[in-house]
């Protein structure tokens, strides 16, 4: 590479981390609650008071992470240190998302403690919000389009394969695939 290219590289580094700290600074301003974490061109687009993420943790570009429902005491997305989240991303909570640490989420996934109702006599549209907590324990690995639905809990050292649909708790060390998910291996044997 030339000392020209290099040289322009060096320069929209530079512009890239700024606009990332930046970024991080504008959503501390308005209530998120960010250790020394990496932030691409993310959305939070309300409640930034409701999300959590530690040291270490980055999430790439275009990544959502809704929160929806009053303000409470502890933050509605929690997600630990070191963690990565690839981009198209999209977590949405309306009661509880707790991510460990050491946790990696592949490109568009995306991962809800909420569903509607679906009673009939009412319009699906005016059915409230069923909700149940998430759970994914520390050094999970989630596979490229991956969905993660209310009430799991992912235990640690997991591995969900790409394009699951996560609809019941997976134990430690275990692989899950298909739609629905179901246990198709062991890490380590």
């Amino acid at each position: 590479m030339s000392s020209r290219h290099q040289s322009i590289n060096r320069i929209l580094g530079l512009r890239q981390g700024i606009t990332r700290r930046l970024r991080v600074l504008m959503y501390r301003a308005l209530g998120a609650r960010l250790g020394k974490c990496h932030l691409k061109k993310i959305s939070i687009p309300r409640n930034p008071w409701d999300v959590q993420i530690g040291d270490g943790t980055y999430v790439d570009d275009y990544t959502v992470l809704l929160s929806t429902g009053p303000p409470l005491e502890n933050a509605r997305i929690e997600i630990g240190k070191s963690c990565g989240f690839n981009r198209f991303t999209m977590i949405d909570a309306s009661d509880s998302i707790q991510i460990g640490n050491f946790v990696r989420v592949g490109p568009s996934c995306y991962i809800t403690d909420h569903d509607h109702g679906h009673e009939l006599g009412e319009r699906i549209c005016r059915q409230p919000l069923v909700s149940a907590p998430v759970t994914i324990h520390d050094d999970v690995w989630i596979g490229a389009g991956s969905t993660i639905l209310k009430g799991v809990t992912i235990g640690a050292e997991a591995i969900v394969a790409a394009g699951a649909v996560v609809t019941k708790d997976v134990p430690p060390r275990t692989i899950v695939g298909g739609v629905p998910a179901r246990v198709i291996g062991k890490r380590g044997g």
